[in-house]
């Protein structure tokens, strides 16, 4: 993960906002794109993603919502129009944001409405005083192209072929139970805010994105009342479409010109 990313640029502010367990680094490569465009951006850490596991367990979703407000009022500072661009969690905390602050335009990316796994997302919260680990690569394939490029984000250095390095990786990789709960209740209080934002609004999502369901993006469409609203699905590409995929540069091009118009 990066530390937070800062680039001057002209009057027209972006604030970017990472996803759930990510970091700056999933998306300084289109900031860096939209402060060569002339933009000054701003690249948020979300409270409770900069240390081990353990950090994020005593985060609420609101500490996220709070940082999103703090990294709005520092560009307004600076710049005429501010932007929210979200990805994953990012943008349904940009949804929020924007449904009670204005904005000037609004562009999601691969922002999930909801979460996968059926009945056993609503015992969140309870299983997060009882269970207090989530183990995601216990089953995972490490063949999968998106899951390798991930993990050489965080290792560079890992013999991801190595059955020990595997095993390792599958008892070791922890995610809090009360962090996922949390992650729940943004995307609840997510859609709830849905009806109160205006902003134009760029959704886009990748059409083989495992994560944010494939509904998401008419959830968000319908819900807006935004005068503005543009859908753009991308082929062959997953959830980090802004850093693994065969679309990247267009997507980045893409939302810049949203911004600029």
């Amino acid at each position: 993960m990066t530390d937070p990313f800062f680039f001057h640029g002209g009057p027209s502010g972006c604030l970017l906002i990472h996803g759930f367990t990510g970091g700056p680094d999933e998306i300084q490569g289109l900031g860096e794109h939209l402060a060569s465009a002339g933009h000054t951006v701003l690249g948020l850490r979300l409270p409770g993603h900069h240390g081990p596991p353990d950090d994020l367990a005593s985060v609420r979703w609101a500490d996220w919502l709070a940082a999103v407000s703090d990294g709005l009022a520092s560009l307004r500072a600076r710049c005429a129009t501010v932007s929210l661009v979200g990805f994953s969690l990012g943008g349904a905390l940009a949804l929020l944001a924007a449904a009670d602050q204005h904005v000037d335009r609004l562009a999601l990316i691969a922002t999930p409405m909801y979460l996968h796994g059926g009945w056993p997302v609503h015992t969140l919260a309870l299983g997060r005083h009882v269970m207090p680990w989530y183990y995601p690569l216990a089953k995972a394939s490490f063949a999968d192209p998106e899951l390798r490029a991930q993990i050489m984000r965080r290792a560079p250095d890992a013999d991801i072929d190595d059955p020990q390095v595997q095993s390792r990786l599958r008892g070791e990789v922890r995610i809090s139970i009360a962090a996922l709960d949390e992650l729940r209740m943004a995307l609840i209080h997510a859609r709830r805010a849905l009806r109160r934002v205006r902003a134009p609004i760029l959704v886009m999502h990748g059409r083989a994105d495992e994560v944010a369901p494939l509904s998401s993006p008419q959830i968000i469409l319908r819900g807006v009342a935004s005068p503005r609203r543009e859908l753009v699905w991308w082929d062959g590409t997953g959830h980090q479409l802004l850093i693994h995929g065969p679309h990247r540069q267009a997507i980045y091009r893409r939302v810049e010109t949203f911004l600029a118009m």
